[in-house]
């Protein structure tokens, strides 16, 4: 029987690739004051950013539950007993825990392997990809994990925000504290590093902040696969997908939109790339 594999919906993966490659995705559930709602099932990308830019109060997240997991894992037993479950840093979620307790509630029966991701949003994405194609491919569990641990050291995440109100509103702005006093002005780019959001650099500007972005996609010529994303806004992620072509034209370039579990602490405007380079 073929490994599956399994991912919460921090991924921000398109719906087609989930499709292609029979991922299955567990929601977080986002939270509009007491009104709870599925990532995805039941609150899409374009309906999320509405809604948050006209809801008066602070949006949360809530991980998904051990019994939400649970059931994922036992609702694929039919099809495989190898699961490898790939997830957003534990360092900005508790998801990885929950879905370590609803492991140890399938075992023996069912082999489920957890992988930290220490990424988010489409860093997550793309290390999900790597071992979701290695699996369509007939690897055997050793490999898919393998495939997935290999990828979390070759991917990188940049994005660029409008503010970072969200992020501290949320709890989630790691060592991107240290920014909270710079001017309004500014436009602060954020990487992934060691599990946690960290400063990359600061632009004044949005225009610059695309500018900038589409300069650090197109730094690497090893980059294998490239993500470009926004939240609440597709035109974006097009148009510099139309500039850094040219320069990457043997990199696979695949647009994609932040989901609402992301976009409760990035809040509306945010855009930025994840790139993973060749093994």
């Amino acid at each position: 029987m073929a490994v599956r594999v399994v991912t919460d919906s921090t991924c921000d993966l398109p719906a087609d690739l989930v499709a292609k490659y029979g991922i299955t995705v567990v929601p977080l559930t986002v939270l509009f004051g007491d009104e709870a709602l599925l990532d995805g099932p039941e609150i899409d990308a374009p309906t999320f950013y509405e809604r948050l830019r006209t809801f008066h109060g602070a949006p949360r997240t809530s991980q998904p539950s051990v019994a939400r997991f649970r059931e994922t894992y036992e609702s694929l037993a039919a099809e495989t007993d190898e699961i490898v479950s790939i997830h957003i840093s534990s360092r900005m979620s508790g998801t990885l825990n929950s879905a370590s307790v609803a492991r140890e509630a399938v075992a023996p029966a069912l082999h489920v392997d957890l992988i930290d991701s220490y990424n988010v949003s489409l860093g997550l994405g793309a290390i999900v990809l790597e071992a979701a194609i290695a699996a369509s491919g007939g690897a055997g569990l050793a490999d898919v994990a393998a495939a997935a641990h290999r990828a979390v050291g070759r991917v990188q995440v940049i994005a660029a925000l409008d503010t970072l109100e969200y992020l501290r509103r949320g709890g989630r702005i790691g060592r991107a504290r240290s920014l909270l006093g710079s001017i309004l002005s500014i436009k602060p780019l954020l990487q992934v590093d060691q599990g946690e959001l960290a400063p990359f650099e600061r632009v004044r500007t949005r225009a610059r902040a695309v500018e900038r972005v589409i300069e650090l996609a197109t730094a690497d010529q090893t980059i294998k696969r490239l993500f470009v994303a926004a939240g609440g806004d597709d035109a974006l992620p097009a148009a510099i997908i139309e500039r850094v072509r040219p320069s990457l034209p043997h990199t696979e370039i695949i647009p994609a939109s932040i989901g609402p579990a992301v976009g409760v602490h990035s809040g509306p405007g945010v855009f930025g790339f994840a790139a993973v380079r060749h093994d």
